[in-house]
């Protein structure tokens, strides 16, 4: 990979030697595009198309101009997908279920794999992150659209705002794909517009005003959804990232992380408590949806029923009739369902190899701001992970965002440890 340099705005900063200027512009474009029309509805076909525009590009110049392809997390992925093709000879509708490993498993290593290849710098990871924040600034104005133009907020009763019903149901919903998508993208986006935000106002940048004003309005876009379980979760990624960055300081500054970060979950436990006070838990159908998926599971334990979220109402039509719902509400579960026992356990493997792999500590001697994005993307698994325990939105866009975001950080971690170990050897 040659150098490219910094002043090409629209261009990975490294491509492919012989490529040229042109095919690592082209490429980010692509890139770039997707990642901006990821969590907009109605966008499929433009995402699909710059999808397999960049599969194309990448195997190309991986034929023709030398592209080192990296595949992160090889070992666990195929182990994952080894099962899932197993689950075939007991799905109950073997070529639905092969259709969602194509989409689930297929297209979700292929985003991790071309992300990982072409993001292998810290300037071509900015560039991609801001381009995250442009499309959650769509995102977020088409909430606004929807709160005042279409449905005013102030013409609804208060407890209709903030139990997502005013975001879910009327016109304009689509835009942003429902409370549930919506209160995961946020979750998921959330800590790299921190982390962006971060290396902005630690550079006196004026961006950064603007940016903590983005992240209140992302905050109330959150407590719109109504979604309970997206405001545990996004405490629990305040806890998880403050607690790092205590742990490596000294001084006043410890105190300073812990007083942002008090602040911060004394606000969102005070707006989850309104949530809370109209949505309550204690009359929740998942407690029975959950001891129903657990039955299911041990009677399929070691195949389950063949891959795919919805599986269950296919297998079982009583379900859907007694819960109105398709699926048993909790990631983990689903892939017990689908898979069985061994499907459970490879799926976690797959996770949790992902957190350990972007696990900041790592990266806290590199040069620059790395250890920030791995921060970022490691509060972004657990907090992914949190909030899909009460529902599995683990699924299409809202799974390739995540794993596209996983490869973009992994990529660069890949370069910054050959470096290390190119320096270690002289």
């Amino acid at each position: 990979m040659a150098d490219l340099p910094s002043r090409h705005p629209i261009c990975f900063s490294t491509f492919p030697a012989g490529s040229g200027k042109f095919v690592s512009c082209l490429a980010f474009l692509l890139l770039a595009a997707y990642l901006l029309v990821l969590p907009i509805s109605h966008t499929i076909a433009v995402r699909n198309l710059a999808f397999f525009l960049l599969c194309g590009i990448t195997f190309w110049c991986a034929w023709r101009h030398r592209l080192r392809l990296h595949f992160p997390l090889m070992t666990p992925w195929l182990l994952y997908g080894a099962i899932a093709f197993f689950s075939l000879f007991h799905a109950v509708s073997p070529f639905w279920s092969l259709g969602e490993i194509k989409k689930e498993i297929g297209y979700g290593i292929l985003t991790l794999m071309l992300t990982a290849s072409w993001v292998r710098n810290i300037e071509s990871l900015e560039k991609l992150i801001l381009v995250v924040i442009v499309s959650n600034i769509l995102t977020i104005t088409a909430i606004l659209h929807k709160i005042t133009a279409i449905d005013p907020f102030w013409q609804a009763p208060f407890w209709r705002v903030i139990d997502g019903l005013l975001l879910n149901t009327g016109d304009g919903k689509s835009l942003y794909n429902g409370v549930g998508n919506l209160s995961t993208y946020l979750i998921t986006t959330l800590p790299f517009i921190v982390a962006y935000t971060f290396q902005r106002l630690h550079a006196r940048h004026w961006s950064g005003s603007s940016l903590i004003f983005l992240l209140a309005l992302n905050l109330l876009a959150l407590l719109l959804t109504g979604n309970r379980m997206g405001l545990i979760t996004a405490i629990v990624e305040i806890i998880f990232a403050s607690t790092f960055i205590a742990m490596q300081q000294r001084g006043y500054r410890i105190f300073k992380t812990i007083f942002i970060a008090a602040v911060s979950i004394i606000l969102i436990s005070y707006l989850l408590n309104s949530v809370l006070s109209i949505r309550s838990t204690s009359s929740d159908i998942r407690w029975d949806i959950w001891s129903w998926s657990i039955n299911d599971i041990l009677l399929h334990p070691f195949h389950g029923m063949g891959f795919g979220r919805t599986v269950m109402t296919v297998a079982n039509s009583d379900f859907p009739k007694e819960f109105r719902l398709e699926h048993a509400h909790n990631m983990i579960l689903n892939k017990g369902i689908q898979m069985g026992i061994p499907g459970m356990l490879a799926f976690l493997m797959l996770y949790c190899s992902s957190l350990f792999f972007l696990w900041p500590r790592r990266t806290l001697h590199a040069s620059g701001s790395l250890w920030v994005y791995a921060l970022a993307a490691s509060t972004m698994s657990v907090g992914v992970f949190m909030k899909n325990m009460t529902d599995d939105f683990f699924v299409s866009h809202n799974a390739f965002l995540y794993w596209t975001l996983v490869g973009m950080v992994l990529g660069v971690l890949e370069t910054n440890r050959k470096k290390a170990t190119e320096k270690n050897e002289r």
